[in-house]
C-alpha cells in the first residue's frame, strides 16, 4: 500500500496526526497548518521526505520528495518539501 493509499479521504484529524508519528512506517510526520484539520503534511524517514496535499476534488497527492543522503540532510528534505506544498497551495489558490 503506497503512502497516498494509507491516508483516509479527508483531511486529518490531530488525534490520526498522533497515531502516524506512532507508527513504524515514519520517523516524523508533521502538519504544515498550526490549526485545524491538517490539509497538508510532511512525512519523514531515514531514507526520505515526501510533502503531500490534500484537495477536494482530487484527494491525497504527493507534492514533492526529497531524498535524504550525504548530500541532502533531512532538514533540508523537510524545507523543500514544505516550499513545495506553499507554492502547491498557492497555485491551487489562483485557479
Amino acid at each position: 500500500m503506497s503512502l497516498i493509499e494509507s491516508l483516509p479521504p479527508r483531511p486529518l484529524e490531530p488525534q490520526e496526526l498522533t497515531s502516524l508519528n506512532r507508527a513504524d512506517a515514519f520517523d516524523l510526520v508533521v502538519a504544515v497548518e498550526d490549526d485545524g484539520p491538517a490539509r497538508s503534511l510532511l512525512f519523514a524517514t531515514d531514507a526520505w521526505v515526501k510533502g503531500a496535499a490534500y484537495q477536494e476534488d482530487a484527494g491525497w497527492s504527493v507534492v514533492e520528495t526529497v531524498t535524504v543522503d550525504g548530500g541532502t540532510e533531512r532538514i533540508e528534505g523537510l524545507q523543500a518539501c514544505e516550499e513545495a506544498i506553499l507554492s502547491f497551495r498557492n497555485d491551487e489558490n489562483e485557479e
